[in-house]
């Protein structure tokens, strides 16, 4: 059962199922080519089907946006696709940034 057990948390780590969901940091660079964006130093693919949306900062409603849209120094929260061994955003939320710390 132990020899079970071990193998079974060697599959879930090896597929990337713990990976976390989301995290938040700004965008330090943009591939438009490649369609990947890099915040923490992590790069992080943008699919088609990835959900854009800017915080309404107070004002009316969140709207939807494109990859084009992004800007190096957005600071976003981004939610990953469960099960991916590699970075793919489900989702990402332009946040609203009213007083920066610098």
């Amino acid at each position: 059962m132990k020899t079970l057990l071990t193998g079974a948390i060697a599959v879930i780590l090896s597929t990337g199922a713990l990976m976390a969901s989301d995290f938040k940091g700004m965008i330090d660079s943009i591939d438009n080519a490649n369609k990947t964006i890099q915040v923490n130093g992590n790069t992080i693919k943008v699919m088609p089907y990835t959900k854009i949306k800017q915080e309404s900062c107070g004002i009316g409603w969140d709207s939807d946006k494109k990859f084009v849209d992004l800007k190096q120094g957005d600071f976003i929260k981004v939610g990953l696709a469960k099960n991916s061994q590699n970075m793919v955003a489900e989702k990402i939320k332009i946040k609203c940034v009213k007083n920066p710390a610098y």
